[in-house]
């Protein structure tokens, strides 16, 4: 199994929108290892982990990178930009508030023997719960396929 990852910075998110998406190819499985989140302007940012209610369409992808040159090309993508935008999670994984304070974050990690997976052909959203919007934001994930 090999190890892959991926970073992007995120436009700033409405209430109720995404500010990015990780999705799977149709070929392989994503197990999530870790996925941080740093906000890049003194803006109050609610940030919640889950499965959008619909399949978006990414119009902004950023594939992920193998961490060992050698090891096959990733299927992975991380998207900050949809011409179908994902919708919100009907529960979340995981949720932050992140105060008003530039490089306020969180790092959310799985285990090896129980990652987050992402099945083939499956999304995952970071949304913006809160009621006004939050600050743009370096993304990073890292994974196994």
């Amino acid at each position: 199994m090999a190890s892959y990852e991926v970073s992007v910075i995120t436009p700033a998110a409405a209430s109720a929108a995404a500010y990015m998406t990780l999705h799977t190819g149709a070929s392989l499985r994503c197990k999530l290892r870790e996925l941080g989140v740093i906000v890049n302007a003194a803006t109050a940012s609610s940030l919640g982990l889950g499965r959008p209610a619909n399949t978006p369409v990414a119009s902004t992808s950023v594939l992920g990178q193998a961490c060992d040159a050698a090891d096959p090309a990733a299927t992975v993508n991380m998207d900050s930009a949809w011409s179908t935008a994902p919708t919100a999670p009907t529960n979340f994984f995981r949720r932050f508030n992140a105060g008003a304070v530039i490089g306020n974050g969180v790092i959310w990690t799985w285990p090896a023997d129980a990652p987050l997976v992402l099945n083939v052909s499956s999304w995952l959203v970071l949304w913006n719960f809160g009621a006004s919007a939050g600050s743009a934001c370096s993304v990073y994930a890292k994974w196994d396929e």
